[in-house]
């Protein structure tokens, strides 16, 4: 017993290395306080609290090692509801080990609340008083061991946030920079363009050109990878039926060279950035035409469905038109092989929009597809499928892969050699006012 158990000993627990980080008691004075305390010492510094809803939030908040309450902070069941919701609004890396000392478990039915509704039932402990003392520091011993991992987590978060920013910064800085010094090569090489050249000085003015070109729209493009950051707050109600009229409107001069088809369905509305979400689909068309280079007419299907329509292994095959310029289409051209039982279908055997929960979208082309072995490859940067020779500045899916984290969503691919590709990703749906 903790009371009597330091009345009869005259031993320490051993020291551990002392944290950096402090513990919070938060408990009635009295002898056990005191005994806990000497426990607690041994550890780190101890900071003893009221035994409130209040303390255990400050030390959240100051991202404390650990928390040692006694039962008066549950003196009911809502009380038990506002710990767990405290203590499930930590951040991404904290689980603050949370131990609760219960007097003969007089509050074990609030405890019992209290861990059914938070979402970090692993970080808290019930101990019941009287206990060892010897018991009681294994526990605490064991709690900031985990305390110390999640501190490590945090600093290697962090170091890798500034390290991509440090990243961010250079790629921008240094595509900036390097435009003014393009800027007058290719001036240089238009100037001498129009001058009177024999063939072989042509032949390298018009190299030169065409390098600066490619080497300014690479530049342009790092710049705009650079610049995709998104918050929270600046996610909106987005009709992405809108968002892919505004992509395919910015890439008509290309749709008419190539002669593509560029086919869609009404779409739902979803949570996300309007621009953001118009680069993603504009580079998507835009990779799916330009490497596509074994179909007579380049084809692009875009469709969507309700997440609950879609299995666990995303499998899909594009049953694309056969005919060349179709206007867009009310029908969803690519299915989901596996389907929910429960799904909703129209008439003609297709989902019925309902814009809610998560959607997923699809990209799909008759192009040569991509073999399995590259298809983790070529979200990288300056990565070109295959050997394929396209004119691009190797960013683009780089950039789809931004996008996507951005809406806390991945986009992957699902294709194979000489059968077409399908991009798909996912967004959260927004409630239909009507």
């Amino acid at each position: 017993m903790l009371k009597a158990d330091v009345e009869n000993r005259t031993g320490r627990v051993p020291e551990s290395p002392r944290l950096g980080r402090h513990i919070v008691l938060a408990a009635r004075l009295g002898a056990n306080a005191t005994v806990l305390r000497e426990v607690l010492a041994a550890e780190a510094r101890v900071q003893i609290e009221p035994p409130t809803i209040e303390a255990v939030s400050v030390a959240i908040a100051q991202d404390a090692a650990l928390v040692v309450l006694t039962e008066e902070v549950l003196t009911n069941e809502d009380l038990a509801k506002q710990l767990g919701d405290r203590i499930s609004a930590q951040p991404s890396w904290s689980d603050i080990p949370v131990i609760i000392l219960l007097s003969d478990c007089q509050r074990f039915g609030d405890c019992l609340a209290l861990l059914g509704q938070t979402t970090h039932q692993r970080s808290i402990l019930l101990l019941e008083l009287p206990l060892k003392r010897v018991t009681f520091a294994t526990a605490v011993q064991a709690s900031l061991q985990n305390r110390k991992r999640q501190y490590a987590l945090r600093d290697t978060l962090s170091q890798l946030q500034e390290s991509n920013k440090a990243l961010e910064n250079f790629s921008y800085t240094a595509a900036h920079e390097l435009r003014n010094p393009l800027g007058v090569a290719k001036t240089s090489f238009d100037l001498l363009a129009r001058t009177s050249l024999d063939p072989k000085q042509q032949k390298l003015v018009d190299m030169g050109q065409r390098t600066t070109a490619r080497m300014n729209q690479l530049i342009a493009a790092l710049l705009q990878y650079s610049k995709i950051q998104t918050a929270a707050d600046e996610l909106t109600a987005v009709d992405m039926t809108t968002v892919v009229h505004e992509a395919v409107d910015g890439l008509q001069v290309l749709i008419a060279q190539s002669h593509a088809d560029i086919q869609w369905g009404t779409l739902p509305t979803i949570r996300g950035n309007r621009q953001l979400l118009i680069q993603l689909i504009s580079n998507l068309i835009k990779n799916a035409i330009v490497h596509n280079t074994t179909a007579e007419v380049p084809r692009v299907v875009i469709s969507a469905q309700p997440a609950s329509a879609v299995g666990p292994n995303i499998q899909f095959g594009a049953q694309l038109g056969t005919e060349a310029g179709s206007r867009p289409t009310e029908q969803f051209v690519v299915q989901p092989i596996t389907q929910s039982d429960s799904q909703q279908a129209n008439q003609d055997g297709l989902p019925v929009l309902s814009a809610k929960g998560r959607w997923f979208f699809f990209v799909a082309d008759n192009g040569p597809g991509i073999a399995p072995e590259i298809q983790t490859e070529i979200f990288n940067m300056f990565n070109r499928a295959g050997k394929s020779r396209a004119e691009g500045s190797g960013i683009g899916l780089a950039l789809c892969q931004r996008v996507a984290q951005q809406h806390k969503t991945t986009i992957g691919v699902t294709s194979e050699a000489g059968s077409g590709s399908t991009f798909y990703f996912d967004l959260d749906g927004v409630e239909d006012d009507g």
